[in-house]
């Protein structure tokens, strides 16, 4: 029997959908904001329309019948699609507004867009890198959508979320090592150039990372802190690369160095960072900062199994 296809059918049909997918004409009642006798009742008419049962009642439960069983399948697949169309649909044609700590976007986010454009082409990301501290009045000020924060702030006013731990560690090339044999193993210090970032974070104490690291594992060197500072990591990380010295390193910003042998874990011994990288959103329910964020701490999360392989943490 042929049935029209309008708004009180789907009505039904959305009823018989949640039925069949709770196998409970009461929960299928609380989750559709209706009472359980509305719900009994549009599945019977139903059945009366279509001629034939889709459940066997059984005293307080629900089964399917062969043929209840194909309906669902295809209603559960079509409120899907419809669903995901909508969401689609309400997407907004604006840029997503991303903003980040520039040494962070250019040694670990950018490398990884060209994939999160592949995976949602519909969504165009802007990148604007940037070292200002956060919050609502400033996102909203800013119409920042997404920021990517490393800190060991509180954010109460703003939905945010940490997304990566951090680690530090000394690294240097193998050039520079060669040229300090001494502090390559432990002995000394020497006239070994420290390579400072700082800046890791707003409001950072001087030199936080090399005292986080050496009041774990050298608190001996502690009163040899001097050394060359620059205002962003990506610069005391370049300076390493050349040769220039002993930088104190995150592991989003030298994982790769490391794996290739361009740069080397001098002690082999990581401390935990004073701060951690946070993911923050002004608008949890915009489409488009839901599809980022949820590929973000995907991303996180790989470069968490790939570290823990290579480094053991």
């Amino acid at each position: 029997m042929r049935m029209p296809l309008h708004s009180s059918i789907l009505g039904t049909l959305r009823c018989f959908e949640a039925a069949a997918r709770l196998l409970s004409f009461t929960k299928a009642a609380e989750a559709l904001n209706l009472t359980q006798s509305a719900v009994s009742q549009q599945i019977r008419q139903l059945e009366e329309r279509l001629g034939y049962p889709l459940f066997l009642r059984q005293h307080r439960n629900l089964i399917l019948t062969v043929k209840g069983e194909m309906l669902f399948e295809c209603a559960a697949r079509t409120f899907l699609d419809i669903e995901q169309t909508l969401k689609r649909l309400g997407t907004s044609d604006s840029p997503l507004q991303v903003n980040c700590l520039p040494s962070f976007a250019l040694q670990w986010l950018m490398p990884r867009l060209v994939d999160f454009h592949r995976l949602q082409p519909e969504v165009t990301v802007r990148l604007k890198a940037e070292f200002q501290a956060l919050d609502q009045h400033a996102m909203r000020a800013d119409d920042i959508d997404v920021a990517i924060r490393f800190d060991p702030g509180q954010y109460e006013i703003l939905h945010a979320e940490p997304i990566l731990d951090e680690y530090l560690m000394p690294v240097a090339s193998p050039e520079y090592l060669a040229r300090h044999p001494g502090f390559a193993t432990g002995e000394r210090m020497g006239d070994v150039t420290l390579l400072h970032d700082s800046a890791p974070w707003a409001g950072a104490p001087e030199f936080i990372e090399w005292r986080t690291w050496l009041e774990a594992e050298r608190p001996d060197w502690l009163g040899q802190l001097s050394g060359v500072q620059f205002n962003l990591s990506i610069l005391s990380i370049g300076a390493a690369l050349n040769h220039q010295g002993v930088a104190m390193a995150r592991t989003a910003q030298v994982l790769d160095e490391i794996k290739s042998g361009r740069l080397i874990n001098v002690f082999g011994r990581l401390v935990r960072a004073p701060a951690r990288y946070m993911l923050l959103v002004q608008r949890e329910e915009d489409p488009r900062v839901a599809v980022f964020s949820q590929w973000l701490k995907e991303e996180c999360r790989r470069f968490s199994e790939l570290r823990q392989q290579l480094l053991g943490i």
